[in-house]
């Protein structure tokens, strides 16, 4: 019988450039809703808190306060069902300019008036990307849960009546052209005084679980302005290249930002829609 040699192939490597963004996760699976569509495994039947501890983040922030980033980002989960989030965001804005990932659904008008109070006793601004996934409820629901519509709404307008300027952040399930959801958004939008443009829609690549994985080569991701040539997210659990891998052994780098390796593989199936998508799939495009 001949021997077989076994031939490994090594994965695109992405080395940090320097970095601008820093994402802090304040939860993995803590979210009071079950999107259909979520990248995020967790068991759908119960609902588990495992909050990043605050003084994680106090460490990291005195780590990159001389960095000059671009924005700091919270996300989940649902970041504002972390017991300390207020406390959280007025530390990070000490820091950099900070974006809110969240659902919309615990921001109502008396929410929104505090954290005009917080963002008024910072020099830096704070963003909140507002998850919405059609302009028709009974499909935005399907996905997100009956009611998410209604409250991501109320999120929206309560948010503008205290002069924050939000994001809608759509993911892209049925991909479908990204002009035809702008054109659907502006003109939903605008029936309500909202005048949408580029900046306040952010539109993310559906990642299918069941896709099968896909092989990367190093020529597609030379001109890719990929989240992780500027970007880390740090967990309770160590810091990772890009937020859709957290808690990924794969992509996991140090135990926090001063130790970390500069880098990463794209050896995660997950990579792709970044690859794919040839954008920033987290990042806010225009920061």
């Amino acid at each position: 019988m001949e021997n077989q040699q076994l031939i490994f192939k090594i994965p695109p490597k992405i080395e940090l450039n320097q970095l601008d963004n820093l994402f802090f996760q304040l939860s993995s699976k803590a979210c009071n809703l079950k999107c259909k569509h979520c990248y995020i495994e967790k068991n759908p039947y119960k609902n588990e808190e495992d909050f990043i501890q605050i003084d994680k983040i106090k460490q990291n922030l005195i780590m990159v306060k001389n960095l000059n980033l671009k924005s700091i980002y919270l996300t989940g989960g649902e970041p504002l069902m972390h017991p300390d989030f207020n406390q959280i965001l007025r530390m990070c804005l000490k820091v950099s300019n900070v974006t809110v990932l969240t659902n919309g659904t615990m921001i109502n008008d008396k929410k929104a008036r505090f954290l005009r109070k917080i963002d008024d006793e910072s020099q830096f601004e704070t963003i909140y990307r507002i998850s919405l996934d059609s302009t028709d409820e009974l499909e935005n629901d399907a996905l997100r849960g009956r009611g998410s519509f209604r409250k991501a709404l109320l999120a929206i307008s309560s948010l503008l009546k205290y002069e924050f300027n939000p994001i809608i952040s759509v993911v892209n399930y049925k991909n479908r052209e990204r002009a035809h959801i702008f054109e659907e958004f502006q003109k939903y939008f605008s029936k309500k005084g909202f005048l949408l443009d580029d900046i306040n829609l952010k539109i993310i690549p559906f990642f299918d679980k069941n896709k099968e994985d896909e092989q990367i080569e190093i020529e597609e991701i030379k001109n890719h302005n990929l989240d992780c040539k500027n970007s880390r997210i740090i967990s309770q659990n160590g810091v990772y290249a890009c937020p859709i891998l957290v808690n990924d052994y794969r992509a996991r780098l140090g135990s926090n930002i001063n130790d970390c390796s500069r880098v990463n593989y794209l050896d995660c199936e997950k990579c792709s829609i970044c690859v794919n998508s040839g954008q920033k799939v987290q990042v806010n495009d225009w920061m």
